[in-house]
């Protein structure tokens, strides 16, 4: 192992103990803070990690903190792996540009303009400290720097005039493939981080406030499980491994397809037909405990949005608790897998439940139009689940206004609120959408 992190022994001012790393790389060690603090009785020292829902005396959350811990070690990890032979200096150089800490002495443009990349990794560092962004979107991020260096490794920030902004639309177009949704998408992303530059002083060059893609969208289909659906998953029996079963494509001609790892699909099953009953995200999912849930409701806060929401857990829900209850998950409450895991799965569970019902997506690439049609199970993924809670939800009766204190939205015209009804309390209104699933 490259990287170890443990406790320095004197407290901060806060009380707190400065959390320490010790990178070793073919006989160069080199051990240095990571710019956060933690309290002893927080810290898993075995996991070398913050106990999940911990804070610090600064109120700077525990996923924060695990975050620049976890890409301090696969950035030393993959140096180990790859046989880097790396100085003390080389060491602290590269350690400083994963947390955005400038290295002492080290060399600016004297003149000229200043490289897009210099700031960028500051920028993360200050939205994941300031906005608590979740991986996911550090993930979009580090999708837009890989572009970006395919684009121009060498662009600056007073390049993006209206004729280089041109070029990046056609480039993600042409040449990484991107549709016009994806296009704007990364625009948007763009702005934020040149925004950023002007207010800290990097750049003067605003001209991409003002600019607009000439780029087609159109909405998404609203994908979701209808009530007949879920509940054929929900009591959907899985074939034993190696059964070949005949099912039918949209235009219902039959194919065959044998079933591969019955224990992973059955789990998956499981964990996205909670989430349909209980409107949890994936992410949610992900790090609900067992303490999470008392009294017959989930008690937590998101790790998209950190609202605190509370859920009762209906008759559904508590039968696949119960499922697993007797098996330990390092006080999980339910066994996850990787988002990216649970989605392949569910399409092959999906797929055996035979929802085939086609869906037809439209797509712009370089303003060229493309209709694409889908049977529906190919579109399905985790976060169906949550849209499939809200759509039964609403076709059950529950109001709007009641929904959105299990999603913890805040916008109520995000909830499509098509369905007048009267106001309920939340327990009544749970009791209402689990009678309606029987």
């Amino acid at each position: 192992m490259a990287v170890t992190f443990y406790l320095f022994t004197r407290p901060d001012k806060k009380g707190d103990h400065p959390i320490y790393t010790s990178i070793y790389l073919n006989g160069c060690r080199f051990c240095s803070s990571i710019g956060y603090s933690i309290s002893p009785n927080k810290w898993d020292d075995e996991k070398m990690k913050v106990k999940h829902g911990a804070s610090n005396a600064r109120k700077v959350p525990f996923n924060t903190i695990n975050s620049r811990i976890s890409a301090i070690s696969s950035k030393f990890d993959t140096l180990e792996a790859n046989n880097a032979k790396l100085t003390k200096e080389q060491i602290k150089k590269q350690l400083a540009e994963v947390i955005g800490r400038q290295v002492k002495g080290e060399e600016t443009e004297e003149s000229g303009s200043v490289g897009f990349f210099k700031h960028f990794d500051e920028f993360i560092l200050d939205g994941k400290i300031n906005h608590k962004w979740a991986l996911n979107t550090v993930k979009k991020w580090g999708t837009l720097r890989s572009h970006m260096t395919k684009f121009n490794k060498d662009i600056t920030l007073d390049d993006f005039d209206k004729e280089t902004l041109d070029a990046y639309v056609r480039f993600g177009a042409t040449e990484i493939n991107m549709l016009d949704v994806s296009v704007r998408k990364e625009l948007s992303l763009l702005r934020w981080y040149l925004g950023w530059c002007v207010e800290k002083g990097y750049t003067t060059n605003q001209v991409f406030s003002k600019y607009r893609a000439r780029l087609k969208d159109t909405k998404k289909p609203v994908i979701f499980l209808e009530k007949d659906e879920l509940l054929k998953l929900y009591e959907f029996k899985i074939p034993k491994n190696g059964t070949e079963v005949t099912l039918h494509n949209m235009e219902g001609e039959e194919y065959k397809k044998k079933v591969i790892e019955k224990a992973s699909l059955d789990k998956v099953r499981d964990l996205f037909c909670f989430c349909c009953l209980t409107s949890l995200r994936y992410s949610d999912l992900a790090q609900l405990q067992r303490t999470n849930i008392k009294d017959g409701y989930i008690q937590l806060t998101t790790i998209k949005t950190d609202d605190t929401v509370n859920i009762p857990v209906n008759e559904m829900a508590q039968a696949i608790l119960d499922k697993y209850a007797a098996f330990d998950f390092d006080g999980l409450a339910l066994p996850v897998i990787s988002n990216q895991k649970m989605n392949q799965y569910l399409k092959d569970i999906c797929e055996l439940c035979e929802f085939t019902s086609p869906v037809t997506v439209v797509q712009y690439i370089d303003g060229k139009r493309k209709d694409v049609c889908f049977p529906k199970w190919k579109l399905i993924a985790t976060h169906a689940a949550r849209r499939t809670f809200i759509c039964t939800a609403l076709a059950a009766g529950i109001a709007p206004q009641v929904i959105m204190k299990y999603t913890g939205h805040s916008d109520y015209k995000a909830m499509k609120p098509y369905i007048e009804v009267a106001e309920r309390t939340k327990d009544d209104a749970m009791k209402t959408f689990s009678n309606y699933l029987k």
